[in-house]
């Protein structure tokens, strides 16, 4: 990993020394700056890698595993678990020190109203709502309402302390931030924190990103977790060796079957924690090969699955720093199958048998490094791109005046005809082909919703949570149905982020086609000039509507078709109230779907409209800076000892 470092910096430092040697030569001051620009990303370059996973599945004892020591404590609970993020330490920030962002008043309020809603109960304002929590019988909650509650509970009794810091942020210790974290009366009021904290993984500037369940109730959750899922340089799923997927895990899962073919490089790893419980290793691979069909039902094929025992990892990096005691000795033992009195299994050896080194081996290879070659490759593009500009400007000086004088009235004509080019490139076809995409993209959204329709519905509609047991039915079934509206709501917005990133994809590949048709016509009178590569811009998500467009009263005639549960689970009621929903769904769906086109169409015209301008900009700049530069070289205007000099250090810096 110090080499990863190391090569990055190597890099950077190529780019400053050959921007130092261009940017005194006429025309180049802009590709100059460009690669100091560069060169200062490539120095705080920072890998973000996501790790999700349902709660409970070992993300924390992972991801203490993966900083080698006890650092995160298990958060009490998905509804109330904040986003922890694990940063590199800076001056500002030394190791140890903890940032405590706090959400709003606002966003407090917003979660409670929400939570609250799943009850039946609504209020105006943040105390009054919680009074209202008095109203609910604890006794009738079904089971996927009681992370609402225990997330209202938490908030009432810890608003009093945490009041006056809504909408700011705390510096704490590392004692502190366990607090923020296993203290459900204080997480719930956590946006995200920072740890900035000193450990072979953070010392290669990688920020690690542990976030809350996939099964957290907490909306908006959901967007950030697209957000890092999106944009993280790699995206670790920890699931529990013996635990099923659950629902959240599929709407997790599926989210990313949808959006793997979006980005360039796989960048997903699936960890089965706690695999040292196979009784034996045909045990393991009958595991895995569950895992593999799972996934493949959510979209996601080959996937790279790496058994792990992450508690015996963490002991063996406790072991390695002399931290073993007590109970933790005890447990060492049990792992490693070591008898008492014996000499302990060394640490390498213990981590090895983890599965733990293995992983650690394979995501380095595929991930960190893979991206720091893309990264000091483009670099040395950026310096090979200025070589064959000093080269061509060398040529110019050197030749003869006559063959000078002719260059010169040749390279005007050459100049006046690439900016025409430029200019009068028409994109409207590409602004038809991108609504075009984002219409065929849309269209089997709907087709999608109704085809898991049936899937939704048994998840919300079920027997445990459709029975006798003395609870007010009616009340039941409409709990099922905000359920199901909740579910169908949430897959559409799903859809929609999805949506938006293969097309931020499809943008990216105009801008990249743009840029080749116009380095295409302006070689075709300067076959010197390279343009820059198109930089792919990152497109911002919207926030899509949290329901769907209609009230549940509209949906009244079909439940009304419920009779008794015997009639609904072993007649006829259940497909009966099923067909009822789907058919009532279809213009709200429709109408979601609708409005969602109308967010995508603005965003995107406008997006494509900027991108043409600053792109066609960008290439007339460059156009007349290679030109200015040439004219500089047939006029004399340069020291051909200098220029020579400068043309062979830039050429020293591609070799490495």
């Amino acid at each position: 990993m110090n080499q990863l470092r190391e090569k990055l910096f190597a890099a950077a430092q190529r780019l400053r020394h050959s921007s130092e040697e261009i940017v005194s030569v006429p025309g180049m001051q802009a590709q100059a700056q460009a690669m100091l620009d560069r060169a200062e990303r490539l120095e705080a370059n920072r890998f973000t890698v996501a790790l999700f996973g349902a709660f409970s599945a070992g993300k924390s004892s992972f991801a203490n595993a993966l900083m080698g020591d006890m650092v995160l404590p298990v958060s009490p609970n998905p509804t109330t678990a904040a986003i922890n993020k694990i940063m590199p330490p800076t001056d500002e920030h030394p190791h140890g020190t903890v940032r405590v962002v706090l959400k709003s008043r606002d966003a407090i309020e917003q979660d409670v109203l929400r939570s609250l809603a799943v009850f039946g109960l609504s209020a105006s304002g943040l105390e009054a709502a919680l009074a209202e929590l008095g109203k609910i019988d604890v006794a009738q909650i079904p089971p996927t309402a009681k992370p609402h509650y225990t997330f209202l509970k938490a908030v009432t009794k810890g608003l009093g302390e945490m009041a006056a810091h809504l909408d700011g942020e705390l510096l704490v210790d590392m004692q502190a931030f366990k607090g923020f974290v296993a203290k459900e009366e204080k997480a719930c009021f956590a946006e995200y924190i920072e740890l900035f904290y000193s450990c072979p993984l953070t010392e290669q500037g990688i920020v690690l990103v542990d976030t809350p369940g996939a099964d957290s109730i907490n909306a908006r959750h959901t967007g950030v977790a697209f957000e890092y899922m999106k944009n993280a340089d790699a995206v670790l799923f920890v699931t529990y060796y013996n635990h099923a997927f659950s629902q959240a895990d599929r709407e997790f899962l599926l989210q990313m079957g949808r959006v793997k073919d979006t980005f360039e490089m796989d960048k997903m790893f699936f960890i089965v924690n706690a695999a040292d419980l196979a009784a034996s290793e045909e045990e393991l691979g009958g595991v895995i090969t569950h895992i593999e069909k799972n996934l493949l039902t959510c979209g996601i094929r080959l996937p790279r699955i790496y058994p792990v025992s992450s508690q015996t990892a963490l002991l063996a990096r406790m072991h390695e720093k002399g931290k073993l005691a007590g109970s933790a000795e005890k447990v060492y033992r049990q792992r490693t199958q070591t008898a008492e009195g014996a000499d302990l299994m060394p640490a390498e050896e213990a981590f090895k048998l983890s599965g733990m080194a293995n992983f650690e081996v394979e995501f380095l290879r595929f991930t960190i490094e893979e991206l720091t070659q893309i990264a000091v490759n483009s670099a040395i593009g950026e310096i090979r791109r200025a070589h064959a500009t000093l080269t061509e400007f060398m040529r110019m000086a050197t030749s003869g005046e006559s063959e000078r004088l002719a260059a010169r009235q040749a390279a005007s004509e050459a100049q006046a005809a690439a900016l025409a080019a430029v200019e009068g490139l028409a994109t409207t076809s590409y602004e038809r082909d991108l609504a075009k995409e984002r219409e065929e993209l849309l269209y089997y959204v709907k087709q999608r919703l109704f085809f898991r329709f049936n899937e939704l519905y048994n998840f919300a509609f079920n027997p445990s949570v459709l029975k006798e047991d003395g609870r007010n039915m009616k009340q039941t079934l409409q709990g099922c149905l905000t359920d199901l509206m909740r579910s169908i709501s949430y897959d559409l917005a799903q859809e929609l982020r999805a949506t938006t990133l293969r097309l931020e994809k499809f943008i990216n590949k105009q801008g990249v086609m743009l840029v080749g048709q116009w380095q295409r016509e302006v070689q075709a009178t300067a076959n010197s000039l390279t343009l820059a590569p198109y930089q792919p811009r990152q497109v911002e998500t919207l926030s899509f509507a949290e329901e769907l467009p209609v009230s549940a009263a509209a949906f009244q005639p079909a439940l009304s078709l419920f009779k008794n549960t015997k009639d609904f689970f072993e007649q006829d009621g259940k497909l009966k109230v099923r067909e009822e929903l789907e058919k009532r769904m279809q213009e709200p769906v429709a109408a979601y779907i609708a409005t969602g086109n109308d967010q995508l169409a603005d965003q995107f015209s406008t997006l494509f409209a900027e991108l043409a301008a600053t792109e066609r900009a960008r290439a007339v700049d460059q156009v007349n800076a290679y030109f200015t530069g040439l004219f500089a070289a047939l006029d004399m205007n340069v020291d051909l000892d200098e220029l020579q000099g400068k043309l062979d250090r830039v050429a020293a810096e591609l070799v490495e």
